[in-house]
């Protein structure tokens, strides 16, 4: 598989990554999204310290994805108890 060598631009700093085709996009849409939440960061909370508006944006997306994995354990094992409830109706009805 060929790789691809990118610059990203990140809190007014280059880091190069080596990386697949496939990942472009997603890797270009998440700095994009990166740099977005860097600057509502430090327009609201007038933080100048770049270090400082790193920390709390991966503070926020950790947040937000240990979130998403609790909600998606959560429906996980709602699924899991509707199908057993359904093999017990079904071992009633057979």
């Amino acid at each position: 598989m060929e790789k691809l060598n990118i610059k990203i631009s990140l809190a007014n700093r280059l880091y190069p990554m080596n990386i697949s085709n496939s990942e472009e996009k997603i890797i270009r849409q998440s700095a994009f999204k990166i740099e977005k939440m860097l600057k509502l960061l430090k327009d609201k909370y007038s933080v100048k310290d770049d270090q400082d508006l790193l920390a709390m944006c991966a503070l926020q997306l950790c947040v937000r994805l240990e979130k998403s994995d609790t909600q998606k354990r959560d429906i996980e094992a709602q699924i899991i108890d509707h199908i057993l409830d359904v093999n017990k109706e079904i071992s009633n009805i057979v």
